[in-house]
């Protein structure tokens, strides 16, 4: 007899051990992630330390961004090499690989490879087709019927000047003469004052030569750190077939003095290069060209300012930016978020975003309208504060051709609410799935805008049943101080400068393993324990029963067992609550005598109120019968006229039944049909319906029920 037991005891040991290796780890990385969440560098080292060789893959990636950032970088090689070899590797951690190898130009170079040839797998959620944009294009005053775009910023001595590109005065075209042809118009850098509070321009003026020309000048673009301005400029080379190419030239104003623009190095006989874009953070300046070893038309490309006039080689900007046709009017702000259009199907060109991943990769999406039209849309500006922007356009509701548009930066906040589950042990930990996280993905399907900014949970109502952390990021520590509450939640709301979303809503949802869910011999442990009628010989009946459960306890460290108890619907209400709480702590009291960590135990006992349709009182005092319902609403009315509240239960048999009240005792019941009487009220007692349900329905709800909250 003892071997089945041994054998017994030896699997739930084995799986023990397993289990609480697997829930340490995890608690461990739970920890770790929500320390590199919050920027908590070390503490999040730590924990990654203690998993050791049993990290994860997933997990390796942020733990190789704490050594990098420590300048540490053959450990973050090291620790990231696992997965760069595996097929769980993302074309950020090739490149991030890559820039770990400072030793190895050739491994290096290999990884850098096989990052360009994967695809940017970023998943968002469609736009609700009910959305509406908060966006409205306002066009300029300073439009005529001919062609404006291109516009920009520049401040110059407190001045803001609203520069753009408008068609070449009479007054620079003296001198061109026969010495270049072209099918398309030519165009000079014009300038106006702004009013960024009424979108108003005035003191509408052409640039003086030196930065237009006989030729064609603009678009352009201000560096306001160097205070030089890129445009864009026909070629000093005039071909033989007289067509025109365009070169990107440079023109200081530093020092108050205006000087002649001068062609950039990386101009290229021959093709084209136009449209300067200036990224300040990063001091790069963005550019379109047909050069050759494009993708085909026009291509977006960068060189890093170096100073003196000086500029690194140019970058093609790859794949996920460029393709067979045109990418044309690059603007870039922050260094990382790339707008610019191409060249649809229809031969118009459409807005895009492109967020910059890592090196030249990026999630490219479409701007929504009112930014796209059925028409050409393109050279789209952020003002640098986040406050407005421009667009040009040759939409229908222009003056003519391509029409300048100012729009007020207005995004719209919204947010998704979420469910996390939680055990009444532990403290719950979130941190890489955020609150934020849905509503990011929400606002960046509806408006991809939204991902420039920086947004911030804030709290708006607390739970009810523990403690709660919600940090401004979206993540959040949860520790629930009342077990037996299956549900808990809080709201929040998404604030940002362009203030905040309606409240949200968090479910936290307490964990259980269903018994479908464990293992075969623990099946069969955590059965229910059913009771014959008023018996109290709990560990006497059925200890066997109760040390199965000590048992599995203590196999499994990190277990966590509910005990609930029930009585049935005979007797008070009262004593039947009392019963079922004494026979709960009398289980839950012995277990916790056996194994360690006795809060892995709880519950209560909840008497006879879970019993479906079950009235409160053993006696009821009913007010008339009707098999007409307009009869039984009349009988009603008198009634609670004497300051009753009753109720009308329909029977099976169709009878209209008025229930005028409830009783734990006959005289209880009693007393009320003599007050009734007294006021000409006939009523009588009638045994509760717990009365007439049989001994096997009374047999299943004197019960304990045993819950695994976590396995």
């Amino acid at each position: 007899m003892m071997r089945p037991l041994f054998l017994f005891l030896g699997y739930f040991v084995f799986q023990g051990i397993l289990a609480q290796v697997s829930v340490e780890n995890t608690r461990t990385l739970e920890w770790a992630e929500y320390y590199y969440m919050n920027k908590v560098y070390d503490k999040a080292q730590s924990h990654y330390l203690k998993v050791g060789e049993d990290l994860p893959l997933e997990s390796r990636r942020n733990f190789s961004k704490i050594y990098a950032l420590k300048g540490q970088l053959q450990q973050a090689a090291q620790v990231l090499r696992p997965l760069v070899d595996s097929d769980s590797a993302q074309v950020n951690d090739y490149y991030y690989f890559a820039s770990y190898l400072t030793d190895n130009d050739q491994l290096r170079d290999e990884y850098r490879r096989k990052a360009i040839r994967l695809p940017i797998e970023e998943v968002r959620k469609q736009s609700p087709t009910s959305w509406k944009s908060p966006y409205q294009l306002t066009p300029l005053t300073l439009n005529t019927e001919g062609p404006e775009f291109g516009a920009h910023l520049m401040t110059i001595h407190n001045n803001t000047l609203l520069i753009y590109t408008q068609k070449q005065s009479n007054v620079y075209t003296k001198g061109l003469g026969p010495r270049m042809g072209s099918k398309h118009s030519i165009f000079n850098l014009y300038q106006a004052q702004w009013n960024p509070e009424t979108f108003q321009t005035k003191e509408v003026q052409a640039f003086p030569l030196g930065v237009n020309s006989v030729f064609q000048d603009g678009p352009s673009s201000w560096d306001p750190n160097d205070q030089i301005l890129y445009l864009t400029r026909s070629s000093e080379n005039i071909q033989k077939q007289k067509t025109l190419q365009l070169d990107i030239y440079a023109g200081s104003t530093a020092g108050g003095k205006k000087q002649i623009a001068q062609p950039l190095p990386f101009n290229i006989k021959g093709y084209s290069s136009l449209h300067p874009a200036v990224s300040e953070p990063d001091r790069r300046l963005y550019f379109a060209s047909d050069r050759p070893g494009g993708f085909g038309g026009m291509d977006l490309y960068y060189v890093d300012i170096l100073g003196g006039g000086n500029y690194s080689s140019p970058v093609n900007l790859g794949p996920d930016v460029n393709t067979q046709g045109d990418e044309v009017f690059p603007f870039v702000h922050q260094g990382k978020y790339l707008f610019y259009s191409a060249k649809t199907g229809n031969g118009k060109l459409s807005p895009k975003l492109a967020i910059n991943t890592v090196d030249v990769r990026w999630n490219v999406m479409e701007l929504p309208s009112p930014f796209k039209s059925k028409q050409d849309d393109f050279s789209f500006y952020l003002e640098e504060n986040l406050d407005y922007g421009f667009l040009s356009s040759n939409r229908e509701q222009g003056k003519g051709d391509d029409d300048l548009y100012a729009f007020k930066f207005t995004p719209q906040l919204a947010g998704l609410e979420d469910a996390y589950t939680y055990n009444p042990i532990d403290t719950l930990i979130v941190s890489q799935n955020s609150v934020l996280k849905n509503d990011e993905e929400l606002m960046g399907a509806q408006d991809p805008l939204t991902a420039l900014f920086q947004k911030e949970a804030e709290l708006v109502k607390n739970v009810k049943h523990g403690i709660l952390q919600l940090n401004p990021n979206g993540t959040f520590l949860y520790k629930n101080l009342s077990p037996t509450a299956i549900q808990d939640s809080f709201t929040y709301t998404v604030k940002s400068k362009y203030g905040k979303s309606k409240e949200i809503k968090v479910l936290l949802q307490r964990a259980e393993v269903a018994i479908e869910q464990l293992p075969e011999v623990l099946k069969k442990t955590f059965l229910p324990i059913f009771y014959p009628f008023n018996n109290s010989n709990l560990l006497i009946d059925y200890k066997d029963r109760v040390d199965a459960v000590v048992a599995a306890l203590k196999a499994n460290p990190h277990m966590i067992v509910e005990v609930s108890s029930y009585s049935d619907c005979r007797g008070s209400k009262a004593y039947n609550l009392k019963l079922s709480q004494e026979r709960n702590q009398t289980i839950i009291d012995y277990i916790k005598e056996q194994i360690e960590t006795e809060n892995r135990i709880f519950g209560k006992g909840y008497g006879e109120e879970t019993i479906a349709e079950n009235t409160s009182g053993d006696y009821l005092i009913v007010g008339g019968a009707f098999f007409n319902q307009e009869n039984a609403l009349t009988q009603q009315k008198v009634i609670d006229s004497f300051g009753y509240k009753s109720e009308i239960q329909k029977l099976d048999n169709g009878v209209y039944r008025i229930i005028v009240g409830q009783a734990d005792s006959y005289a209880g019941a009693q007393e009320i049909v003599d007050t009734l009487l007294e006021k000409n009220q006939k009523t009588w007692i009638k045994k509760s319906d717990c009365d007439y349900l049989s001994e096997a329905i009374h047999l299943q709800n004197r019960r304990t029920d045993f819950k695994v909250i976590r396995y």
